[in-house]
């Protein structure tokens, strides 16, 4: 967590949400379809820094910098 991260020396720049929709697309076969990916791709982009989406994905990337 950024708590954890500040600890060490660390500074959270940003928290993006990851596969916020994707786990919700039942078929996979659909994730397939070059047409379908593209859209699903701009609505992840689309979600992955908003709340609440962001606090509701299925995983998280925390983006940090070194404190002086």
């Amino acid at each position: 967590t950024a708590r954890h991260l500040h600890t060490l020396g660390f500074d959270a720049v940003a928290r993006y949400g990851i596969r916020t929709v994707t786990d919700l697309v039942a078929d996979d076969d659909l994730k397939h379809d070059p047409a379908f990916y593209a859209d699903h791709e701009r609505l992840e982009l689309a979600l992955c820094d908003r709340a609440p989406y962001v606090r509701t994905a299925r995983m998280w990337q925390l983006v940090a910098h070194r404190t002086a």
